[in-house]
């Protein structure tokens, strides 16, 4: 037997095509829509349905609806015309209630005039063996397998409810709907056709097995052991498997029986995946859904490198019928977009590691036009004072009138109430609460779910342990990778998106990264366009759009980043010259330019790359930092002295002058380049302002023991105790116990069974040295943004110039770190 897969399909409410379940339910997009079923105590019914198609009976109609979908991009494989004599071959639920016998029939022959109709999750087994018979025998070159459910109905939800789990057994996944569909054909006619396969299934087998969902016989697993054990084992050693692993306890039962008798047949470490577990229940559609997501999922790349190319699918129908098939698929390497067998969806691979654009098929995004301002308020009187006299008349009158019909209305009496109460139906449709969406809205709603989450883990990047960066990386790019998939209007989403929270710079990093993932020109004038939207005080858009543009490779950004600096816009500007600093394409002509702005976001920008630069070119700059220094806003005089310190300028912490322009800013010098003699000056700066949480770890890392009590004494501002705390488990260590560690008195006790040295300083309750300040850094539990102060420290006190670049991805931005730990535990 040997079956080459020309075509897939899929549908259900986790999307409505193959590409969507591969990359939608690793994001976790999109998130069900609220039930709308409702039980006889008014509580919702978990229960997912296409929210494209609206929930009522699930009855054939929805059925076909849902079968149609899939069908059709199975088909789009096939050149135009060649699809209207394939034989049809398809599952359907066995009968139940709102789903009779005549219905089922004529929903098979609505999906082909003389389809063969088989019965159950396994029925696909089944079929599969029939049109390998039927090839095998010359009756045709090709079939389309299609299998088809739908719980989302009140009728078979109330059956589901007649008949309730075992609260002893595990919990199955919530009712769910869906459809798939494979095209098969021969070798000899997927040839002739000249169209490239998708893989192979090259054997399938179907039992009937002893335990059911209707009774309670012991789970033995004799059957699928048999059928696994009957699969050819040319194939060598299964990688992936695809099945129900995770669906009730007779299914979970029969596959941990069966691996375990047949662990030769099994890779230790195989890759599995159990699709029902993912959008809930999928009932008859899951023996051709598990195909088709196997297929799917390895042709796409989603399954790791080890899993190769054979894997087998297996479901479990109602009655207790077991079947197994095996299949090889075609893979493409990682990162890449290439013209697939799946119609006019190409085949796109997960990203890894790295943004790269990717092309897929989709609308071009165009500028809206510029809306014409509206008139102000006197033009508008002016406009409207003829009106305004007759509309008040109007008005009165209309007021008039509905006061006397108010005062004759009398309502008519009320029905009779019923002798007996009728009984509350198990399940009933809350018509109020259906959730009913366009195809394109739901892609609309993955696109913004994703960007959410990218936004949210942009800020984990910078903010969380460094020890979470490959977890939430990995996580940013399944969500890109599912924005990119969401359908031909992603890309001009994605854009509106952006536009939408132009006052959010983790949302400005999601929509300036989530852009860049699409090739083509109109991206790159999707982000030229919404960083000219951004206020011209957005300092922190320009740093976070910068930074998620430098993570992306791909062409046409060295040529947008150029555009972008010689803008109007500031902030637009200031994109512009940080982009290009820091994929090292900003000549120092540029980086002069810069520090001769009149912006301070662009002349802050010029400022990093200043610092990008090696020594011996930064040193034609020190004259115009020490300008600004004294002339400058006091963010861009902090940016200006703290190159300057790196630099070995240490004395600038004792410039009065300097400080008192800095403001709270002179914190971070302290922390730079001050000894405890100097703990006065700073308890004097810090009284004259405001305290703050870069305040509060600037003064620990200061590390004096005498700030300990100014410390102390922001435990009682609710605001910022948590960050208090860790102030002093910064500097003195974990001293107390964390329930007590936003309590003033635990903390003084403490600190004074320590007995410090007033004239030393500390980090974790031990005297600060080079080696307690790198194995900090090394450690995992700081995040970026502390790890980078504390790399300017060592920078500083060290004399080590050079920057280093923590923004990039994990990996990059380790491999730096570890270098400059390494250099700077050598220096100390």
């Amino acid at each position: 037997m040997k079956l080459t897969v020309l075509g897939l399909g899929l549908t259900s409410p986790a999307g409505a095509s193959a590409r969507d379940h591969v990359f939608f339910p690793r994001a976790g997009a999109p998130p069900p829509p609220p039930s709308p079923f409702i039980g006889p105590d008014g509580r919702r019914i978990d229960a997912r349905y296409c929210p494209w198609i609206r929930p009522s009976q699930a009855d054939a109609g929805r059925l076909l609806a849902l079968a149609r979908g899939a069908v059709a991009e199975a088909l789009a494989a096939l050149p135009g015309g060649d699809a209207a004599g394939i034989p049809r071959f398809v599952v359907t639920p066995a009968p139940r209630p709102g789903l009779p016998e005549g219905a089922l029939s004529e929903l098979a022959r609505a999906l082909g005039p003389a389809a063969q109709r088989f019965t159950g999750a396994a029925g696909a087994f089944a079929a599969l063996a029939r049109i390998a018979e039927l090839l095998a025998g010359g009756a045709g070159g090709a079939a389309l397998l299609v299998g088809v459910d739908s719980h989302a109905g009140v009728d078979a939800l109330a059956e589901r409810r007649r008949r309730p789990e075992s609260p002893w057994q595990l919990a199955p996944p919530p009712p769910s709907e869906g459809a798939g569909a494979l095209l098969v054909a021969s070798a000899e006619q997927a040839s002739r056709w000249g169209v490239a396969a998708v893989g192979e299934i090259v054997a399938s087998r179907h039992a009937p097995g002893r335990a059911t969902d209707e009774d309670d016989e012991p789970v033995d697993a004799a059957a699928m052991t048999a059928l696994l054990r009957s699969l050819p084992a040319d194939a060598g050693s299964i990688q992936a498997v695809f099945g129900q692993g995770r669906v009730g306890a007779l299914r979970c039962r029969e596959w941990q029986f069966t691996t375990a008798r047949c662990a030769e047949r099994l890779s230790p470490t195989y890759f599995d995946r159990c699709l029902e577990a993912e959008i809930g229940e999928l009932g008859a559609a899951a023996g051709v859904m598990g195909l088709a997501c196997a297929f799917a999922t390895l042709r796409h790349g989603a399954a790791p490198a080890e899993a190769g190319r054979s894997f087998v699918a297996w479901a479990i129908s109602r009655d207790g019928t077991r079947g197994i098939a095996l299949g090889a698929a075609h893979r493409t390497g990682a990162g890449k977009v290439t013209a697939g067998a799946e119609g006019a969806l190409p085949v796109m691979t997960p990203l890894s590691g790295a943004v790269i654009a990717r092309g897929v098929e989709r609308k071009a995004f165009v500028p809206p036009p510029v809306e014409a301002e509206e008139p102000g308020d006197e033009a508008w009187l002016e406009e409207g004072a003829g009106e305004v006299g007759a509309a008040a008349a109007i008005a009165a009158a209309s007021i008039a009138a509905a006061t006397v019909a108010a005062a004759n209305d009398v309502a008519p009496a009320l029905p009779e109430l019923p002798r007996e109460s009728a009984p509350a139906p198990l399940v009933r449709l809350g018509a109020g609460r259906v959730t009913e969406v366009t195809l394109a809205g739901f892609y609309a709603s993955v696109v913004d779910h994703c960007a959410e989450l990218v936004a949210a883990l942009a800020r984990d990047r910078v903010e969380g342990r460094r020890s979470w960066l490959p977890e939430t990386e990995a996580r940013m790019l399944r969500q890109i990778d599912a924005i990119v998939a969401a359908g031909p209007r992603a890309l001009i989403e994605v854009a509106a998106f952006w536009e939408r929270w132009m006052d959010d710079p983790w949302k400005s990093f999601a929509g300036a990264i989530s852009l860049a993932a699409f090739a083509g020109d109109d991206a790159l004038a999707a982000i030229h366009r919404a960083a000219h939207l951004l206020p011209q005080d957005a300092e922190d858009h320009a740093i976070a759009v910068a930074e998620a543009l430098a993570l992306v490779e791909r062409p046409g950004l060295a040529g947008l980043a150029r555009a972008l600096s010689a803008s109007a816009h500031p902030i637009a500007r200031a994109i512009g010259v940080s982009l290009r600093s820091m994929r090292g394409e900003l000549p120092i002509e540029g980086i002069g330019a810069a520090l001769a702005d009149e912006h301070d976001a662009v002349m802050r920008a010029g400022i990093w790359g200043c610092e990008r630069l090696p020594p011996a070119q930064r040193a034609r700059f020190v004259e115009r930092l020490r300008g600004l220094c004294g002339g400058a806003s006091p963010a861009v005089a902090w940016s200006a002295a703290r190159v300057l310190v790196i630099g070995g300028e240490v004395e600038l912490v004792r410039d009065e002058a300097l400080c008192a322009r800095l403001g709270s800013y002179a914190t971070e010098l302290f922390a730079l380049a001050g000894e405890p003699g100097d703990w006065p000056r700073l308890e004097s700066l810090l009284g004259r302002h405001r305290p703050t949480r870069a305040a509060l770890s600037a003064v620990a890392r200061f590390g004096c023991p005498a700030s300990g009590g100014w410390m102390i004494q922001q435990l009682d501002d609710e605001a910022l105790a948590d960050d208090a705390a860790e102030a002093l488990r910064t500097l003195f260590g974990p001293i107390v116990e964390e329930a007590r560690e936003l309590e003033a008195g635990a903390w003084r006790e403490a600190i004074a069974a320590l007995r410090l040295d007033p004239r030393g300083r500390y980090r974790g309750g031990r005297a600060l040295s080079t080696a307690v300040a790198a194995e900090e850094c090394a450690s995992g539990r700081l995040s970026r943004v502390a790890v980078e102060a504390r790399v300017d420290e060592l920078r500083a006190r060290l004399r080590l110039p050079d920057a280093v670049d923590g923004s990039g991805f994990w990996a990059r931005a380790e491999a730096n770190l570890v270098a400059f730990l390494k250099v700077a535990r050598s220096r100390g």
